[in-house]
């Protein structure tokens, strides 16, 4: 049986315009994944393969009759190229991977095909992918991505339709036995944008609110920002912090300290967010940090309640706990990086943390601990601008660039990175109207981060030209 209605039409050596433009895209349904299986098994050289995760399959057709398929599915856990492409942080990449997609197979049935109708059937599928994958798992992703076998196929199609590619794999295939083998024909990676703005949105730190849905629910909390060498290390420092808590306490201070301090590595913004990370960890995660066995010995090791974390932190010393962390950090990190950002949050309202992170990666460079208990929104402004002061003054800044938001914006907070031996990039507001007015002055007549002048013509006789 043919799977097109106008045979004559498909197998004609050039389309028509006409017929071109009168594709059609759709979700398959649920009654007809049997003969989309069928078809795969058929005449693709890969087969159906089996079905892992989230899936969205595509139909092409013109006028009811089917021209091509397209089955989507989870994208790759790790890709060198496409990880650097986006520029993400491997936490972000663990919890947001859920944001890609990947092109599993594509498929031009074979009474269909004809010249130009892979790209057109792509474009259109693509162009579709959004909503459709919308209106099965609840969000739009972000990137796409596929792969060619650079031995067997030039990606042409993939080309045609807007498509990068982006370097070539290692040369290892997943195999129905679930395991990976070397097969020694490497695949050329190509990745489509679905969003203009898909790069930004995949690296920025807080993930826009319609497209946190996709986030992993579980690989992210599972992302340590450590190494386990790392992890032992902070551990050992965080003994000589003193113990504040009663002698009939359960967890020790070490132990307690170090998941708060890797979770705050790690992104997490406050005091249930860091319970929720300890509860999420693996068994072995578990171990690295210490955490004490389950009651009776048996099923694993049990992470700290909030209870425990709360009690703790109520009556931690802040000033203890940033020196011996900021000593770990430079310790463990080296010297500091030259783009810094300045970020403060509060752990449930009892703790101000404040801390330098370097601006490609996020990795932390400082941290410090600072104020206790705000009662105002206004405490919490003072308490961050002065624990700023303090932290410059605890770090070598040399060759480094700090930036930050309008709040610290002042005089005092900037001449301590100056004296630190840095240099500062902070946001200018209307709540400062005379530093504003006349940084537009001058910006009007010379911009900062652009020559006022034309450049000198060079000496070696060549000239630049549009």
């Amino acid at each position: 049986m043919k799977d097109l209605e106008e045979q004559s039409s498909w197998g004609a050596a050039e389309p028509s315009p006409e017929l071109l433009k009168e594709l059609e895209v759709r979700p398959a349904l649920p009654g007809e994944m049997e003969r989309v299986r069928r078809l795969l098994d058929d005449e693709h050289y890969l087969g159906a393969g089996r079905a892992v995760g989230r899936t969205l399959v595509q139909i092409v057709h013109h006028r009811g009759g089917w021209a091509a398929l397209l089955v989507w599915g989870p994208a790759a856990v790790k890709l060198l190229d496409r990880d650097e492409w986006v520029g993400w942080t491997h936490p972000q990449r663990a919890g947001r991977l859920g944001l890609l997609v990947q092109n599993r197979r594509f498929l031009v049935l074979a009474d269909a095909r004809m010249p130009n109708l892979a790209s057109r059937s792509l474009a259109l599928a693509v162009r579709h992918l959004p909503e459709h994958w919308e209106s099965l798992w609840g969000y739009r992703p972000l990137l796409a991505e596929t792969f060619t076998d650079i031995e067997a196929f030039e990606g042409t199609c993939y080309k045609a339709a807007g498509w990068e590619p982006c370097g070539l794999t290692k040369g290892f295939g997943r195999h129905r036995a679930d395991f990976y083998r070397e097969h020694d024909r490497p695949k050329k990676l190509w990745l489509k944008a679905l969003s203009r703005n898909a790069r930004v949105i995949l690296r920025a730190t807080d993930l826009p609110a319609a497209y946190r849905p996709g986030m992993e629910a579980r690989s992210a909390e599972r992302t340590l920002p450590l190494k386990r060498r790392e992890i032992d290390s902070l551990r050992e420092a965080l003994r000589e912090v003193p113990d504040p808590r009663s002698a009939n306490r359960c967890w020790p201070i070490s132990v307690l300290l170090s998941l708060v301090c890797v979770a705050l590595l790690a992104g997490r913004r406050n005091l249930a967010e860091i319970h929720r990370f300890g509860q999420f960890l693996t068994q072995q995660q578990r171990g690295w940090l210490g955490f004490l066995p389950k009651k009776g010995g048996v099923g694993g090791r049990r992470a700290p309640s909030y209870q425990a974390l709360y009690n703790l932190l109520r009556q931690l010393d802040p000033e203890l706990l940033a020196t011996v962390l900021n000593r770990w950090l430079e310790r463990s990190r080296g010297n500091l990086p030259h783009a810094l950002a300045l970020d403060g949050k509060y752990v449930r309202d009892l703790v101000l943390t404040l801390g330098l992170s370097e601006h490609g990666s996020g990795a932390p460079a400082a941290m410090l601990i600072a104020s206790r208990e705000p009662k105002s929104e206004q405490a919490k402004t003072e308490g961050e601008t002065t624990a700023a002061k303090r932290l410059y003054r605890g770090v070598t800044l040399s060759g480094a660039t700090v930036t930050g938001d309008a709040l610290h914006c002042e005089r005092e907070g900037m001449q301590r990175v100056v004296e630190a031996g840095g240099d500062f990039l902070f946001q200018l507001k209307a709540n400062q109207p005379r530093a504003l007015e006349r940084a537009e002055a001058i910006a009007a007549v010379q911009p900062p981060l652009f020559p006022a002048a034309p450049p000198t013509p060079g000496t070696d006789g060549s000239s630049s030209g549009t």
